[in-house]
C-alpha cells in the first residue's frame, strides 16, 4: 500500500514520515545512492507501507521540492523565523543580514524573532523595517501568540546562532516537546549547540515547524557579487536607477543606490552589504 507523506525526521538512514496522521519508519531504495540524492527532512515523498501494525515503510518516490536549504538541510520551507537575542549572546546585526540575505537568495519569506526581550531591551531594529518582526520572551510568554499567528498553516523553520533561544521558544510554544535546551558559554561568549537533527513537529494551531541544529557557517560564496544587492529588499527599488547596469553600489559613481543611504536605505544595511560584497563566507 502506497501512502504520500512529509518526512519529519531522518538520522541514520531512516527516515520517520508523517502519513495520514500516522507516522512511519521508513528506509530509503538503493535508487537514491544510485542518482545521489538524499532525501531531506521536509521532502513530500511517497512510501510503500511495509508493515501497517509496526509502522514500517520503505520510502521510493521524491515529489519535486519548492526549495532546498542546506545549512541547514531542510526542503519545502515556506517562512523561515530567523531568532536573534538582546542579550546572552548579545545581538549581532552583521550576523541577521546573512540570515536575511541567505534566506532571500532561497526565495524563502523572513520573519525577525527577538528573543529574551525580558531581560535587554536596548537593540536597535529600525534598520529592518522591511521584514516582520516579533518580540519574545519565553520567561513571560510575551509575544508568543503572535508567533502562533505567523506560524499558523505553514512550514516554518527556526534559524539562528546556537544560543539565542531556538529550542526555548518551540517549547514554550509546545511543551509536550521538551526539546534539550542549553546555556551560554560565557568563555565563549555564545551558547552551545544542544539541537543535534532536524525534526519538525506538528503546532495544535495548524501547519508544522522545525528545530534545527545551531549554525557554523553561513557561507554566501556561491551567491555572485551582482546579485547580492538584490538580496537587501530595500535596495530593489533603486538598483535600476544607477547609471551602469553592472553597478555593485560600492565604489561607483552615479549609483542611485548609495544616494538612498540615509534616506530610503538605513546606514547599518547598506554598510552590512559592503561588508558581505568584501567577505561573503564567516564562522559563527
Amino acid at each position: 500500500m502506497d501512502k504520500d507523506g512529509m518526512i519529519i525526521k531522518g538520522i541514520g538512514g531512516a527516515y520517520t514520515v508523517l502519513a495520514d496522521g500516522m507516522r512511519y519508519i521508513c528506509n530509503a531504495r538503493g535508487i537514491f545512492r544510485n542518482r545521489n540524492e538524499t532525501p531531506l527532512v521536509g521532502d513530500i515523498v511517497t512510501i510503500s507501507v511495509t508493515d501497517d501494525n509496526k509502522h514500517l515503510g520503505t520510502l521510493h518516490t521524491i515529489k519535486p521540492r519548492k526549495n532546498q536549504l542546506h545549512r541547514p538541510p531542510i526542503a519545502n520551507v515556506e517562512q523561515v523565523i530567523i531568532t536573534v537575542s538582546v542579550v546572552q549572546p548579545a545581538f549581532n546585526p552583521g550576523l541577521l543580514d546573512r540570515f536575511l540575505a541567505l534566506a532571500e537568495y532561497e526565495n524563502i519569506p523572513a520573519v525577525i524573532c527577538v528573543s529574551k526581550f525580558d531581560i535587554g531591551e536596548n537593540s536597535d531594529f529600525s534598520p529592518y523595517s522591511q521584514y516582520p518582526l516579533v518580540y519574545t520572551s519565553t520567561k513571560t510568554n510575551d509575544g508568543l501568540d503572535d508567533l502562533r499567528a505567523i506560524m499558523t498553516g505553514k512550514l516554518s523553520v527556526f534559524a539562528g546562532a546556537s544560543g539565542v533561544g531556538k529550542s526555548s521558544l518551540i517549547n514554550s510554544l509546545m511543551p509536550e516537546l521538551e526539546l534539550e535546551t542549553g546555556v551560554l558559554s560565557h568563555k565563549l561568549g555564545r551558547g552551545k549547540h544542544t539541537t543535534r537533527h532536524t525534526e519538525i513537529f506538528s503546532l495544535d494551531s495548524g501547519g508544522y515547524c522545525a528545530d534545527t541544529p545551531g549554525f557554523t557557517s553561513l557561507d554566501m560564496s556561491h551567491i555572485p557579487a551582482n546579485k547580492l544587492a538584490h538580496l537587501f529588499l530595500e535596495f530593489i527599488p533603486f538598483i535600476k536607477q544607477c547609471k551602469f547596469s553592472n553597478c555593485l553600489h560600492d565604489k561607483e559613481v552615479f549609483c542611485a543606490v548609495k544616494e538612498q543611504v540615509g534616506e530610503g536605505i538605513h546606514p547599518h544595511r547598506y554598510s552590512s552589504y559592503v561588508n558581505l560584497l568584501n567577505n561573503r563566507s564567516t564562522t559563527v
